[in-house]
């Protein structure tokens, strides 16, 4: 759902911070200890209007850096292949992942303990 928000596709009001306050409300409501189950659409950033938007994989993984820890990352490039338990250090380096058009990334973060 982060791709969709402040895009006006649903009703909602044009935010282009939208996925910014999405994330960060995803991240209030978990409790300390909590896990998040993320997936996006990933590649070339992109806004693709009235549709979604294409995110990198450090665009995610900056706004997670402030309260969650990555734990696990999978994802389906546009090939439709599903890479398993990847590198956690291969989205930072490659944030397209070779995805030319769109893959989907599964993010799995865990809540930081106060």
């Amino acid at each position: 759902m982060l791709e969709h928000f402040g895009l006006g596709r649903y009703g909602d009001p044009i935010d282009v911070m939208g996925y910014e306050k999405g994330f960060a409300t995803l991240d209030r409501m978990l409790a300390p200890g909590g896990t998040l189950y993320l997936s996006v659409p990933i590649g070339r950033q992109a806004v693709l209007f009235n549709a979604h938007r294409r995110f990198h994989t450090t665009t995610i993984l900056e706004m997670a850096e402030g309260s969650l820890d990555l734990r696990r990352f999978d994802f389906v490039d546009d090939a439709g292949d599903l890479h398993r338990d990847v590198d956690l250090d291969r989205p930072r380096r490659d944030p397209t992942l070779g995805c030319r058009r769109e893959g989907c990334g599964i993010f799995e973060f865990r809540k930081r303990s106060q």
